[in-house]
């Protein structure tokens, strides 16, 4: 359960009205934003009631002994504010509704008093010349938490003596590396205030604004894309209202989409062109209410670390169900079954592949920011290629600066985004059929992924850092137990484990091809194996690598190619081998949303085997087929898919179990 503990400041006694302080206020707005568990510290000598449990405390070094008391009591986060804060309960909730994974602080221009930081990509690195300044509220993530058990501040000292509980607890938090969001409320006033005139002056600001006006127009994002930006959010303002005003939350509205998206899915199954029509207009609606979920989440801040993890989930899950159904459509419709599947399972493996890049490639940015941030001043790019990186870079966001200008959205269009993806398959479906939707897709996807790569390599060798060395480095890349027989590498060299699952995923690809291409079984099985070889090879050895935040990409081209070429090779049913290579994709998006979101639900991965063991059970009964009965590769991977959804359904509904009953206690 999340604790909300108050710092000592002489401006919490300041009397707003008669019988309301500063203190008293804030202490209202932290229990309405849902955390009931409230302690304020107080000086000796201090004889002021408040309705929370109090502890008297010398000084800062007091203070931080009682927050590491407090903050490792129990489980949940720890929320930590000054008790001389004046803001909106908005302003509150933004950061006490933040139920994921992350650590943040409160940030604004409006105090001209605070302290200055520096905020890059969202993200609090440090003291700096401002313009943003520090709110006096922040947030510890349990999972943070964690990580500072052994390394808690000792002392509140800052650089000229004077001591700040508040600060060194932020300064922790960047000496452990741990990337902390700057949580903002743009137009809404707060301060920490000195006296009741601030105050009141204060929330004389913030309440002149027109409060539901402003969560509306913020619940909009403001850098959608082009498609969502013109055809969908431009009207569903007035859905969100009406969706708040009956009361309903945003996972029910992830549910409709869900539904409608899966009524396209069987429309275009069927392969009755004439009702394609109907099955373009369900995709459209789907996508819309896919919008409204989140934007209805902001409006009335009704988050949720499985309502973001479900809205993750259930994009990919849409989407890689209306790519089968367009499959089934086109062989409906007279095309070859190879072809029409293939080309749904080339689409869907891409896909994968493109979003755990993406993944990846901004780890490695939040990375390179606060390391940079702790290194006060990064290591100069070295050689030709780092330095185009960083120009890239600069070039990169002067254009995402220019927004809504035509450069602006030819960038963010370029790379395919879902509701472009989702239009050029409705329009192309109804248009030409869905042989030719998921063609025209596939083209685009690859071409997005060519202009991606190209700039993303570049630009990390000007980042200069490794994404993936992390403690936890075996879960994302989802080894399983099979990772850890697997001897360190005697291969030294920071580019070893990125070279390895290169060579590992031209081999797949080739295994692919060869089954393809009806080759001899042994090509393909032989291929596979290799893929396999080579990229478990490096499992245990550091990834160090400027390039190895493409290694979890690779590792899923990796699997998904050696089944897909073993399921080729043996015959197995087209449907079910989408089936498993879909569940499978699934089954890894849990990881993506763990780190994009910064939330899942799933506390434990070894049931699901690894992708190694995956691996070698498809190859092994594609072999078995191969050589006795060709239905067994088909009973094979529908066990196997029918286990890792039952795998993954289970640690969902366990996992969910349980934040549930935390969040009741």
């Amino acid at each position: 359960m999340s604790r909300a503990v108050i710092l000592p400041a002489p401006g919490g006694h300041a009397e707003i009205t008669e019988d309301t302080t500063v203190l008293d206020r804030l202490i209202a707005q932290i229990r309405e934003a849902g955390c009931d568990d409230v302690t304020v510290l107080t000086r000796p000598g201090t004889d002021r009631p408040v309705k929370a449990a109090q502890l008297e405390s010398a000084d800062a070094n007091a203070d931080l002994r009682h927050l590491g008391d407090l903050a490792f009591a129990g489980g949940g986060a720890l929320f930590v504010a000054c008790a001389d804060l004046v803001a909106s309960q908005t302003t509150v909730a933004a950061v006490l509704s933040d139920s994921s994974r992350r650590s943040g602080v409160l940030v604004g221009g409006d105090d001209p008093t605070a302290a200055p930081v520096n905020v890059e990509r969202g993200l609090v690195t440090g003291p700096g010349p401002g313009p943003v300044r520090l709110g006096g509220l922040l947030k510890v993530s349990a999972a943070h938490l964690a990580r500072l058990r052994r390394h808690w501040p000792r002392r509140a000292s800052a650089p000229d003596g004077t001591g700040d509980a508040f600060a060194s607890m932020l300064a922790a938090l960047h000496a452990r590396a741990i990337p902390v969001n700057a949580y903002r409320t743009a137009g809404l006033e707060h301060r920490q205030v000195d006296n009741p005139d601030e105050a009141r002056e204060t929330i004389a600001a913030f309440e002149a604004v027109d409060m539901d006006a402003w969560r509306l127009k913020n619940a909009i994002k403001h850098d959608d894309d082009f498609f969502a930006t013109y055809a969908v959010s431009t009207w569903t303002p007035k859905l969100v209202k009406l969706a708040a005003r009956l009361g309903w939350t945003p996972t029910p509205i992830t549910w409709v989409s869900i539904a409608l998206a899966v009524g396209a899915a069987a429309i275009f199954a069927t392969g009755w062109s004439w009702w394609y029509l109907a099955a373009a207009a369900l995709m459209y609606f789907s996508f819309v209410f896919d919008c409204v979920d989140g934007q209805l989440a902001r409006y009335t801040q009704n988050f949720s670390s499985f309502g973001g993890w479900l809205d993750m989930m259930a994009d990919r899950s849409k989407e890689f169900l209306i790519y089968a159904g367009l499959a089934a459509g086109a062989v409906a419709g007279g095309a070859g079954a190879p072809a029409a599947w293939g080309l749904a399972i080339a689409a869907m493996a891409t896909q994968t592949i493109r979003h755990t890049a993406d993944t990846w490639y901004a780890v490695l940015l939040d990375t390179a920011v606060v390391r940079q941030a702790r290194m006060r001043e990064s290591a100069p790019p070295v050689g030709r290629a780092a330095h185009l990186g960083r120009r890239l870079g600069s070039a990169s966001e002067q254009v995402m600066g220019a927004h809504r200008t035509p450069l602006y959205w030819a960038k963010r269009t370029i790379v395919a985004p879902v509701g472009e993806r989702w239009l050029l398959l409705a329009v192309a479906a109804v248009a030409f059929g869905p042989q030719i939707a998921i063609t025209a897709l596939l083209v685009w996807q690859l071409l997005a992924l060519g202009y991606t790569t190209a700039g993303r390599t570049l630009r990390s060798l000007a980042a200069r850092t490794a994404a993936l060395r992390r403690p936890d480095r075996s879960a994302h890349r989802d080894d399983g137990p099979l990772g850890k027989l697997v001897p360190r590498s005697p291969v030294g060299g920071d580019m070893t484990p990125f070279a390895a699952t290169a060579a590992a995923v031209l081999a797949s690809g080739a295994a692919v091809l060869a089954a393809a291409l009806g080759t001899p079984p042994w090509v393909p099985f032989g291929l596979a194996g290799l893929a396999i070889v080579l990229a478990a090879s490096v499992a245990r050895t550091d990834h160090e690598g400027l390039l190895d935040w493409f290694i979890p990409a690779g590792l899923r081209a990796v699997e998904l190619g050696a089944i897909a070429a073993a399921g080729i090779a043996a015959g197995v049913s087209w449907p079910v081998l989408y089936t498993l290579l879909t569940v499978i994709a699934l089954y890894f998006y849990d990881l993506a949303a763990g780190l994009d979101k910064a939330a899942s639900p799933v506390a434990r991965r070894d049931l699901g085997l690894g992708w190694p063991a995956r691996s070698i059970i498809a190859i092994a009964a594609a072999a078995i087929a191969v050589a006795t009965e060709p239905s067994v590769a088909t009973v094979v991977y529908g066990v196997l898919a029918v286990y890792v959804a039952g795998v993954f359904v289970g640690a969902v509904v366990t996992g969910t179990i349980r934040a549930a009953r935390e969040a009741a206690a």
